[in-house]
């Protein structure tokens, strides 16, 4: 019996996988019946959570432990070829040794009752896609949030060696507490090995959609082929939609292969430069083009984090390709101090003006799940987190109500919320009124408060009304919004001419 070396992991019995090899041929025809309640070994299936073209995955209650996994259950086909067999076998231990806090733990693996599985960490959460379809485009801050975890958890598995080759939106999981954690890393092989077969049973368009160039091609894969992936990951993350898309798996794969995407910063004009050209950098065509490695990639992606926080400039250096910050500015340090001061009169006077316009958030009247965060950034990125929760914004501008910057975003999402609910029109209003305030920290909340108040318009039947303010809202300004607002004012666009039809 091998140990693990993380005490909390069930050891692995290699004797059994030996045995489990040599008379898989009998097993397949007693394959176990898929159902809650059915035993495999040490685990108790509980219910289905999913299934992908590898396997069924089922939350199941691992019993010498007392505790809940997701085990996947491999499709027997794929486990046929015993070189397959062996090859699962070296790909599950090597996933197995890896642990960070950003990457899915892998427990176990086994074979019991003809049924191979995987026994993994239970992340209780949904796949950044399902995030991506509820939320839409992310903001600049939330998407480096995530970007710094993903390139950490990359980083760690490429310093043992170990590939992903599928990193995609449905491969990382987005806990509940706002944690990225990368799956499935070193088993994405298992689907047919580093060449995909773009017509085989199972494959779906996910793969294809973020797939590297020489991932298409066949080629040996390295890092940089992950670092493709997560740079067009990256893209969907910022622009709500992959940089390639078709009618079918082949017509994607060959994009990648022939075609250059729409720039990001046409697409998000509002996203600085350096982000967008950090993504294009990773994804490159060519692979000496990307950066060398996640590492590479998280530093660069960390100091722009860092630099837009801390208000420096940042650029990409022509001459090394990395980020530089500060560099282009050397009278920042004389002018930082002003600005500090006068981030803190608007900040003095936003705080005045809320509790003008707005009563004062009690305590007692948020909901008891509503859990105070150590800074405003981060008590409004776990209100994000979890999609439409008025709470969780009120949390902030209650908590921090000195921070100018996340009270006025966490208003801006409160006027969206109320927007959506016609009981909440009154209160939609008041924060259309502080929108319309905000006008001298950011010119893009003047413009909000406009397609806010269209949209009550036009929800009233008052579509002339509702025209006339759109009309009002300059072109060039209609960029620089958030996309929930520019969606919401193509929505408005579409009653107003559903109305006039």
């Amino acid at each position: 019996m091998a140990k693990s070396e993380h005490p909390d992991e069930a050891p692995i019995d290699e004797t059994r996988l030996e045995k489990s090899t040599t008379s898989e041929s009998a097993g397949k025809s007693a394959a176990v019946q898929r159902s809650a309640g059915t035993v495999l070994g040490e685990f108790r299936l509980l219910r289905p959570l999913g299934k992908g073209g590898m396997a069924e995955v089922w939350l199941a209650e691992q019993t010498t432990l007392r505790r809940n996994v997701a085990l996947k259950l491999l499709r027997p086909d794929m486990m046929e070829d015993q070189s397959h067999v062996q090859r699962f076998q070296t790909e599950a231990k090597a996933a197995a040794g890896l642990n960070h806090s950003n990457i899915v733990q892998v427990y176990t693996f086994g074979f019991e009752s003809g049924q191979h599985y995987i026994a993994q960490e239970y992340v209780d959460g949904q796949t950044l896609k399902a995030f991506l379809k509820r939320r839409g485009p992310l903001d600049v801050n939330m998407s480096l949030y995530f970007m710094r975890q993903v390139l950490s958890a990359m980083a760690a598995a490429g310093e043992r060696g170990i590939i992903h080759r599928d990193i995609k939106p449905e491969n990382i999981m987005i806990t509940r507490r706002g944690e990225a954690k990368v799956a499935d890393f070193g088993l994405a092989q298992l689907q047919g090995g580093e060449r995909l077969n773009l017509t085989q049973e199972g494959v779906t368009m996910g793969t294809p959609l973020y797939m590297s160039p020489e991932q298409v091609q066949g080629k040996k894969l390295d890092q940089r082929s992950d670092l493709y992936s997560f740079g067009v990951t990256c893209y969907h993350m910022l622009a709500g939609r992959p940089p390639f898309e078709g009618d079918n798996a082949v017509a994607v794969a060959f994009k990648h292969l022939q075609e250059k995407a729409q720039p990001l910063g046409k697409v998000r004009p509002d996203v600085p430069k350096v982000v967008c050209d950090v993504i294009s950098k990773m994804m490159a065509r060519d692979p000496e083009d990307r950066y060398p490695d996640a590492q590479s990639a998280l530093l660069d992606v960390r100091r722009i984090a860092k630099a837009l926080k801390t208000g420096e400039e940042v650029d990409v250096s022509e001459s090394t390709g990395t980020v530089t910050v500060g560099s282009t500015l050397p009278r920042a340090r004389f002018l930082l101090p002003a600005l500090c001061l006068l981030t803190a009169l608007l900040a003095a006077g936003l705080g005045w003006f809320t509790r003008m316009r707005m009563p004062p958030v009690n305590p007692d009247a948020l909901n008891s799940a509503v859990q105070r965060q150590g800074t405003a950034r981060d008590q409004y990125i776990k209100a994000m987190l979890e999609v439409d929760n008025a709470e969780g914004f009120r949390a902030v501008t209650m908590w921090f109500p000195n921070d100018a910057i996340w009270v006025n975003r966490a208003h801006e999402q409160l006027a969206l919320i109320y927007l959506k609910d016609p009981q909440q029109k009154q209160s939609a209003e008041q924060e259309l009124d502080l929108l319309e305030s905000f006008r001298s920290h950011d010119e893009r909340f003047y413009t909000e408060a406009f397609i806010g108040r269209a949209a009550l318009n036009a929800y009233d039947g008052k579509l002339a009304d509702a025209r006339r303010l759109l009309q009002r809202v300059e072109r060039n300004k209609l960029e620089n919004v958030s996309p929930s607002w520019r969606n919401l004012e193509a929505d408005i666009q579409r009653l107003i001419d559903q109305g006039a039809t």
